[in-house]
């Protein structure tokens, strides 16, 4: 890997690292102020704090994005998943662009020229910087490399490596600020002597008590009636639980897979028997599988565990035979008899890999050679392997593999272990490296068999894709409504699915991709409305939008069924509740009470308060904190938990062991569990009081 590809990748992963922290600024050089720049709507994606962000703005961001992916994956497209990835954290750095810098520069946060420096060229430089000139060699660091690449930085005349480098200092300097950022906020958080001590009290001081309990659970929510007015009163004074961050969505639809009919796998078997008299007269097989199958050509010998159902009558039959149609896999195929050899089922082997090193791999060939000549010349295999191998695992053992079946080696090294001679030598290269190859013993000989086939995929015909197409248009066209959407799938046995909380952004829910027509159509859509047949792949998708879930507070009739649920759970605790009181007359023992109500006496042993977890009723915090500030040996009233009504006798409090007046445990504790907090926290704990207008939905 050449210097420059190196600085290359290092840019390109810190894009991806930056955006995916969101505590780093864009890589690109700030640019100018929008302020004040005239915007029409039409233009733009986002408003963050004032500032208009144009279409522009962002494709800009977007293109440099892509081009760091493509460098980095070394591949020349993006698809689709990857790009809607990349598309948010352009998103991210743009929230970061206007909501965090601001407050970097308003605290003068920077990084001078001198830092920058030290960064580079300094005693203790940037991890990037010691990745990106450290000798793959001597795994050391080397300072001199940094001043010679900076110095021949202007020799490339194309400017690409200035450009490259200029993104990759931007990268680390703004890396920088953000640390800066994030050590100020860590620095500020502060825990009191009184929160030490609450929290010193509430892990060490416990309680110990029993109680008796009625669950919510037995009794079926089926036998409990809420009215209009429960259901009002309950929402009322809870309305903070149905709270809603965000605008969504939600829809119920059915799905029809397209899947290949009987005539489509007829119409391929037909296809392949029509190819075969040409396959048998073929004369390079390779080539007329590349040029006729699904799959390429697979030049490997296989034995008779291959699972090859024709291996027992191709290994009777003469070169040339050809077997099938026939299906595998939902694959119809075609297999031809190509060639036999008689071959070991495994070897033992040994090896010595030399790297090769900025693409030199004349250089590697060389070094190999010279060492396999010091072997011929007396020098150990072993000794030189411990001495030059690069590959670790076996190194160690001087350069032993063990043994090995067909296979399972890369199949250069593969083809000189099973058909090289026994003690030979052989230089051989694999994306690896070069290998200096030693087979030290080989396995009992069996007849293997190189199998060409041709396979075709079994795809829906247009035919096909119509049918189903049909079946859905049907469906759209006859339930329009949400009564006749429920009855028609009831009746024909369809299977209905949900995807709930979809945001206008979305482009995919319940593990399908591309929805994105789908999500368009909800956010434009009347509750209870059904959509037009969607093609997504290879289904059909018919939706009834059931939820509209608007940002603030919802309205009862969008939580019905939710408030329903802890309404009937509040009618079941007050009538517990009753049921407790009507028992507990004066000097009532808890063994009476529970006696009477026909419950079980349990015990909470040394529980404390900051541990809200009671054995066998889960989280009850309202009942911790009930026990903890009532007094002991004094029977307590019904008290409504989380899942049960509980009646309970506190035996005793344990006072800590030892007490203390610092409390610096505690606040260390505390302080250090906060600040963990802050590097995740940060970033949304700032977006969530910017302004912020998102208009991505009408651009993707």
């Amino acid at each position: 890997m050449t210097l420059l590809t190196k600085i290359r990748n290092r840019s390109g992963l810190l894009v991806s690292i930056i955006a995916i922290a969101l505590l780093v600024f864009i890589l690109e050089g700030a640019l100018e102020s929008r302020q004040g720049l005239s915007v029409s709507d039409r233009s733009k994606i986002a408003i963050i704090n004032g500032h208009d962000v144009s279409i522009d703005e962002f494709q800009s961001k977007m293109d440099q994005a892509e081009t760091n992916q493509k460098q980095q994956s070394q591949k020349n497209t993006i698809d689709e998943n990857t790009r809607e990835s990349l598309r948010m954290q352009v998103w991210n750095q743009l929230l970061i662009e206007y909501i965090v810098k601001p407050r970097y520069e308003k605290l003068g946060i920077g990084v001078s020229t001198d830092e920058l420096f030290d960064m580079i060229q300094g005693k203790d430089p940037h991890p990037q910087i010691k990745q990106a000139f450290t000798d793959p060699q001597t795994q050391q660091f080397n300072p001199t490399q940094v001043v010679t690449f900076l110095k021949n930085m202007e020799k490339d005349e194309t400017g690409e490596t200035k450009g490259r480098w200029i993104i990759f200092e931007q990268a680390i300097k703004e890396e920088r600020v953000s640390q800066k950022y994030t050590a100020m906020v860590k620095k500020g958080i502060y825990v009191t002597k009184a929160e030490a001590k609450r929290n010193y009290i509430g892990t060490t001081k416990t309680a110990s008590f029993q109680f008796a309990a009625k669950k919510y659970s037995d009794i079926a929510d089926s036998t409990i009636t809420v009215t209009d007015d429960d259901l009002k009163k309950y929402y009322n004074e809870n309305k903070n639980k149905y709270k809603q961050k965000e605008t969504v969505r939600g829809i119920d639809y059915v799905e029809y897979m397209v899947t290949p009919s009987n005539d489509d796998r007829s119409a391929i078997a037909e296809s392949l028997e029509k190819l075969k008299p040409e396959f048998i007269a073929a004369e390079n097989d390779s080539d007329f599988v590349n040029q006729n199958s699904d799959n390429r050509f697979v030049d490997r010998y296989i034995g008779f565990n291959s699972g090859f159902m024709y291996f027992d009558s191709l290994s009777r039959s003469p070169i040339g035979t050809v077997v099938g149609p026939y299906m595998e896999n939902n694959l119809y195929k075609l297999s031809k008899l190509s060639g036999t050899k008689m071959m070991p089922d495994s070897v033992k082997a040994r090896h010595i890999l030399i790297s090769i090193e900025n693409g030199d791999a004349k250089k590697a060939l060389e070094r190999t050679d010279s060492i396999k000549t010091a072997i011929k010349s007396g020098k150990k295999f072993e000794e030189m392997a411990q001495l030059f191998s690069k590959d670790p695992g076996s190194a160690v053992k001087g350069g032993d593999l063990g043994w090995f079946k067909e296979g399972m080696m890369v199949k250069p090294f593969n083809d000189a272990c099973f058909f090289g001679a026994k003690g030979e030598l052989q230089v051989v290269q694999s994306q690896f490296g070069v290998h200096l190859i030693e087979v030290m013993d080989k396995g009992k000989e069996s007849k293997r068999l190189l199998v060409s086939t041709i396979d075709l995929a079994v795809t829906p015909s247009s035919t096909t894709y119509q049918y189903y197409y049909g079946k859905a248009s049907e469906f759209a066209g006859k339930n329009q409504n949400k009564e006749s959407f429920e009855k028609t799938i009831k009746e024909q046995g369809l299977n209905k699915r949900s995807a709930d909380n979809l945001r206008e952004i979305e482009h995919s829910f319940n593990g399908i991709e591309n929805t994105r027509d789908v999500v368009r159509w909800a956010y434009g859509a009347k509750k209870d409305e059904v959509s037009p047949v969607f093609q997504i792949g290879d289904r059909y998708i018919v939706a009834m939008l059931s939820k509209i879930k608007e940002k603030g507070t919802l309205p009862l009739e969008e939580v019905k069924d939710l408030v329903e649920t802890e309404a009937k759970k509040q009618k079941k605790a007050d009538k517990f509740i009753a049921e407790f009181d009507s028992k507990l007359k004066s000097g009532a023992t808890l063994e009476q009470v529970a006696q009477a109500l026909n419950l079980q006496v349990e015990a909470g042993l040394n529980q404390s308060f900051l541990n809200g977890m009671l054995a066998n009723y889960g989280r009850e915090a309202n009942v911790m904190g009930a026990v903890f500030g009532s007094k002991p040996k004094v029977l307590s009233k019904a008290t409504q938990g989380d899942n049960a009504v509980f009646l309970y006798f506190i035996s005793e409090f344990s006072e800590p062991a030892a007490s203390t007046d610092d409390y610096k445990s505690n606040a260390s504790n505390l302080t250090t569990t906060a600040r963990q907090r802050v590097d995740y926290e940060i970033f949304d704990a700032l977006k969530d009081k910017a302004d912020i207008e998102d208009k991505r939905a009408v651009f993707f």
